[in-house]
């Protein structure tokens, strides 16, 4: 009796403290479902937010820059200058204030040869409003006294001088609030203008300030999402005097206040905070702001957190309810536990049931050990995207648990996991064959490269049902084919130095080939990676049949005979000679044979004529020409830009118009300017002095 009641005892406690544990995990496991919905929304949000920012960031960066064009014009800038030194007044420059006859001599003359140039500036300004779609524009003096407007009266509120202050004291550019006119969402930017530098050295005194007031409605309502209960997921927030309001285009004033919002600087982090609505009262949400360079708004991207929580809510229902039913099972193997002592056939069953627990534990650890040791992520989904089956690598690769995956949606994997696995089913069911991806994902903050072949799942019907995704990390294979590519460009560009040792007139003109070649393939909008490489090995190794040529007849002083010049362009075949052995994965020896034929057929060693020239060689045959005119050769001077120009442009053309057209273009850029200064700066005499050494 007394035995039977240590067993019950013992029983009792042993099921009380399994209980607890039960409890113990079922919270354990929805505190870290919870902490992964939150983590997974703020992604979410972090990536809508994203995108906004850089539509605000484009459509900012359009205005400034046109801003920017229109105080860097130098008569602005030195009437701006002029007014300011003298200390005109603005009132008297627009005709308001002293009556000139009240003026002194002096004064009257002074304001007579600024206000002669009023019209033209007044025309300058107009051109702009209208030309920018903006609704106003003005010009005021340091003392924020406007001079220069098209408008008749121009009213600045103290608030705006408090912003229109602080560009002239930090000499940057200021974004006023956002405001309405005329029933429309509206901005004022602010723009210093400076002195030009010759008549202040440094260029950097402020003599005036441009405000400019253009629309921002459309950029508002491109940010702003609203659901159909008027809740915002997607709003633009404007950040002034340590204060946050939301914009809303529809509300009087254009603003909402947003009260027990905490200002910050740099963006508001993940919390849950009341959001107001356009239809009922403020909701509870997700939301996190993001900032907008150089603007004192940020984009806030929200999400009701009754969505956000919707499958969290539906896990908990599942964990309580599974929690029940192992505290039940729990009770009933108790129960069977208690039978099994007290009973010799129920203690055999028992026994039996164990053995069998334990044969299927050990093939389950089999199985589990051949997944384990795979090195390749495993996924099976079906075509909807609903995970049934991932293996412990493809888990590692998102960061959760395999057993947690199972059943899961796509949308709660990471998002480039998210992408890739939807990427890969549109592909899948289009086209039911095998199929691989090559694909770069960030894994754990870390960038791998992918090969992922992807077989699609057929029922016994042969109905698409699925596919299975492997992802094979070939991440060491890539970076050692970035390794052999370094060395095959070390290697060229050894080959350069050997090619312009021969001949001190071709130091640099493989590098200045090349360099011009890649810039007029950008101006001719054909830079994708393979031309871009192409271009830049075929340059450095057009020189390479000058090794052949005769040192003599490389350095003649003179015209060449027509037999010296045959001998000369024989350098083409002895290139293709000694390059038709290298496989460069490119067309470099076809740009490099073609580059000397001219699109009237004139050219050598073929003849060809305008299309059966290959595009690259074309661009090649401009950058060389060009390159070789403007420096100096043995028997003649270097030519000037325009000189050089015009041998290009005569008829019939020799060159493809296109192509020289882009260097007029690119020549007139900064760029191209200062290509253009290092070109014909090129020491000639320290490659002279090389090539006597080598």
């Amino acid at each position: 009796m007394a035995k039977g009641k240590k067993s019950a005892t013992f029983i009792v406690l042993f099921l009380s403290l399994t209980i607890v544990l039960i409890i113990y995990a079922a919270n354990w496991i929805l505190q870290t479902a919870h902490s992964q919905m939150q983590r997974d929304t703020e992604q979410s949000l972090k990536t809508a937010a994203s995108q906004q920012v850089a539509l605000l960031t484009v459509w900012y960066g359009a205005i400034s820059s046109q801003i920017k064009s229109f105080v860097d014009v130098d008569m602005l800038r030195l009437f701006a200058s002029e007014v300011d030194s003298a200390k005109v007044d603005a009132n008297s420059l627009r005709g308001f204030g002293h009556d000139p006859a009240t003026m002194e001599a002096k004064e009257r003359l002074l304001l007579s040869q600024f206000s002669a140039r009023l019209p033209g500036l007044l025309q300058l300004l107009n051109e702009f409003v209208k030309k920018n779609s903006f609704f106003s524009a003005y010009v005021l003096n340091v003392d924020l006294e406007p001079y220069l407007t098209i408008e008749e009266k121009i009213e600045i509120t103290p608030e705006q001088k408090t912003y229109l202050q602080r560009v002239v004291e930090t000499r940057n550019p200021v974004v006023l609030p956002i405001r309405k006119l005329n029933r429309e969402l509206v901005v004022d930017i602010a723009f210093p203008i400076f002195a030009p530098q010759y008549i202040d050295q440094k260029g950097d005194r402020v003599v005036a300030v441009f405000v400019g007031t253009c629309s921002v409605q459309k950029a508002i309502s491109a940010i702003d999402q609203i659901d159909a209960e008027g809740f915002f997921t997607s709003a633009v927030l404007e950040y002034q005097h340590d204060t946050l309001e939301l914009i809303d285009p529809l509300f009087p004033g254009g603003r909402r206040e947003l009260p027990g919002w905490e200002s910050q600087d740099q963006g508001l982090g993940l919390a849950v905070r009341n959001v107001p609505t356009r239809l009922e009262k403020p909701v509870a949400a997700y939301t996190l702001a993001a900032p907008v360079n150089d603007l004192p708004w940020f984009v806030l991207e929200g999400m009701r957190k009754s969505v956000a929580e919707a499958s969290f809510v539906r896990f908990r229902k599942n964990i309580y309810a599974g929690a029940g039913l192992l505290i039940a099972l729990t009770i009933i193997l108790i129960a069977a536990l208690w039978w099994w002592i007290v009973g010799r056939r129920e203690r055999a069953l028992a026994d039996s049931m164990r053995k069998l627990y334990i044969i299927a534990n050990e093939q389950k650890q089999i199985l589990d050990g051949v997944n384990t040791a795979l090195s390749a992520g495993i996924v099976l989904n079906d075509l909807s995207g609903k995970i049934y089956y991932v293996n412990q690598k493809y888990a590692d690769m998102a960061r959760m648990a395999p057993e947690r995956m199972a059943g899961m949606q796509y949308t709660q994997l990471p998002y480039e996991l998210a992408r890739s696995l939807v990427t890969h089913t549109l592909a899948i069911n289009e086209k039911p064959e095998l199929t691989n991806f090559t694909e770069i994902l960030s894994i754990s903050s870390s960038a791998r490269h992918y090969l992922t072949a992807c077989s699609p799942c057929v029922d016994e019907n042969n109905c698409l049902m699925g596919m299975v995704s492997v992802y094979s990390d070939i991440t060491e294979l890539i970076e050692a084919q970035n390794k052999a590519q370094r060395m095959v460009r070390q290697t060229v560009a050894v080959l350069v130095r050997a090619i312009e040792a021969i001949d001190p007139y071709l130091c640099g003109q493989s590098d200045s080939t090349g360099t011009l070649a890649i810039s007029l393939a950008h101006c001719l909008k054909q830079d994708d990676a393979e031309a871009v490489a192409t271009l830049r090995i075929a340059a450095s190794l057009s020189q390479i049949g000058m090794i052949q040529l005769p040192r003599s007849l490389l350095l003649k002083t003179g015209s060449l005979s027509p037999e010296e010049r045959l001998e000369m362009q024989k350098h083409v075949e002895y290139a293709r000679q000694a390059l038709k052995g290298v496989d460069f994965g490119l067309p470099v020896l076809e740009a490099i044979t073609q580059m000397y034929e001219r699109i009237d057929g004139s050219g050598y060693p073929g003849h060809l004529k305008g299309d059966e020239i290959c595009f690259n060689a074309r661009i090649l045959a401009v950058a060389n020409t060009f390159c070789a005119l403007m420096r100096p050769r043995s028997y003649r001077t270097a030519h000037t830009t325009e000189s050089a120009l015009e041998i290009f442009e005569m008829k019939p053309y020799k060159y493809d118009p296109k192509v020289v057209q882009a260097l007029r273009d690119y020549l007139l850029t900064e760029d191209g300017k200062v290509f253009l200064q290092k070109l014909m700066g090129a020491p000639i005499e320290k490659a002279e002095v090389q090539a006597a050494s080598a």
